[in-house]
């Protein structure tokens, strides 16, 4: 069966949230049972969460041909109704009643709903489209990443070799499921015979850390927010013995903070993997091999196991030497077929053929490990200066602030946890002499807490609204 192994029948596949274990056998009974409810090759909203119903929906769909778009169930009921309208699929799985006549309910599932539409206008799906996911955690969003079943497979066997998860090994679900990083965790634990412990809890909560010790839980995956929150709370007292590796990926972690959290890990006996990916290419594109962090300060590291990457200039010519900036570019067989924005685009084959320019810029060293310097998009025009959005953070964070850095042409907005030994005139002031722009160009927003998506990842469209 596509992407849970077949080597442990009798193993525990997933430990559900009230202690109950289901073993191979048993999830692979599940994922052909219901199947039943899904007729042919279709489109199927899923909105789940880290929940057994959920799963096997995921892993039924890919299975009998059904492409599922992942979505989370905190999604609105005008965003699913938005996404209803351009896309109209035949099914939909959710845990709560919709607000949509055009769907009727099929059966239930283990606590979730199934419904169906009679009437489904034409929707042409290319032969190789097995997933669709959400770009960077937007479900409102209608752009979607077109996957197929050799991108999954793809990302999930070179994720399994690098971090070296086998059939001991067992992952909680620290991460949304519809979210490609915590997407990624489930595939490939039970492509190597590991297991999954389903959690709802964040890991804010007592709950999670108790369910990691009384479930022997090995390996916890995390985003810079997660990390941040620990070092906030301490992680030094953090009780977590069983724990082996811990994974932090979907977007970047200063590395003062970084070298914290892996001084703290390694007293513990615990490896710590900083990586970088995009949903684009399934998950993953490079990694930090273990014990690197303080050699490469701020690298992401070397490509994944059947990945190759480059830098191009302006031109698209490609950059031979080290420490030279350009743009990077990523070449595997877990690159995405493309965008989807329409029903239409459903129907559109690989554009992508393999190749995916991250939109990031970087450098590489000597040895080859890459360094991101900023993103392409994340540039203003300040009194005719480009002024990278990426390297004011930087600067912030030297002054000892956490801060994000937003901003239209002539104008600069920097968002700042407020701390009692913030000045907002003075960080403005050094800004300004920095940068060598006019502080009238510079504003300075105290904030509690930056709004996060259900990533973890900063919203900025809620900071800019």
């Amino acid at each position: 069966m596509f992407l849970i192994s077949d080597n442990y029948p009798n193993k525990a596949a997933l430990v559900c949230s009230d202690g109950s274990i289901v073993t191979y056998k048993e999830l692979k009974e599940l994922v052909s049972d219901f199947s039943t409810y899904l007729d042919g090759r279709s489109l199927i909203f899923l909105l789940g969460s880290n929940d057994l119903a959920s799963l096997v929906c995921y892993f039924s769909s890919l299975e009998c041909g059904a492409v599922p778009l992942l979505l989370g169930e905190s999604i609105t009921n005008e965003q699913l109704n938005n996404l209803i309208d351009i896309y109209s699929p035949k099914y939909i799985f959710s845990k709560n009643a919709l607000d949509n006549d055009a769907y009727s309910l099929e059966g239930s599932f283990e606590g979730s709903n199934v419904f169906s539409r009679e009437e489904v206008p034409n929707t042409k799906l290319h032969d190789d489209l097995a997933l669709l996911l959400t770009t960077s955690g937007s479900t409102g969003s209608p752009k979607l990443v077109k996957l197929t079943k050799d991108n999954i497979k793809a990302n999930t066997k070179s994720i399994s070799e690098y971090l070296k998860i086998g059939c001991n090994d067992r992952a909680i679900t620290s991460l949304p499921f519809n979210y490609s990083y915590g997407l990624s965790v489930i595939n490939s634990h039970l492509f190597s015979g590991g297991s999954i412990v389903l959690s709802s809890s964040s890991m804010m909560e007592e709950k999670f850390w108790k369910s990691i010790n009384e479930y022997s839980v090995t390996s916890i995956a995390g985003v810079p927010y997660n990390y941040e929150m620990m070092l906030r709370l301490g992680i030094d007292n953090l009780d977590i013995p069983t724990i082996k590796k811990m994974t932090q990926a979907g977007g970047k972690l200063d590395y003062q903070k970084a070298k914290k959290v892996n001084d703290s890990l390694q007293l513990k006996g615990i490896d710590f993997y900083t990586m970088y990916g995009q949903t684009e290419a399934t998950a993953r594109i490079s990694y930090l091999p273990c014990g690197n962090l303080d050699k490469k300060p701020n690298s992401i590291g070397i490509p994944i196991p059947g990945g190759r990457l480059w830098l191009e200039n302006e031109e698209g010519l490609k950059i031979s030497n080290s420490k030279i900036v350009g743009e990077m570019i990523y070449e595997g067989l877990n690159v995405s077929m493309g965008y989807a924005e329409s029903k239409e685009d459903l129907s559109i084959g690989d554009v992508n053929k393999g190749i995916l320019k991250t939109g990031d810029l970087a450098y590489f060293d000597e040895e080859g490990y890459y360094f991101i310097e900023g993103r392409n998009n994340r540039f203003v025009k300040v009194f005719g200066n480009r002024i990278s959005l990426d390297s004011l953070e930087k600067l912030v964070t030297t002054k000892g602030f956490d801060s994000v850095a937003t901003g239209v042409d002539d104008k600069i907005v920097i968002y700042v946890i407020e701390e009692p030994n913030l000045s907002v005139a003075e960080l403005r002031k050094e800004i300004s002499e920095s940068i060598g722009i006019n502080m009238v160009a510079i504003k300075v927003t105290p904030i509690d807490d930056f709004p996060r998506l259900d990533s973890g990842k900063i919203n900025y469209k809620a900071l800019n609204s």
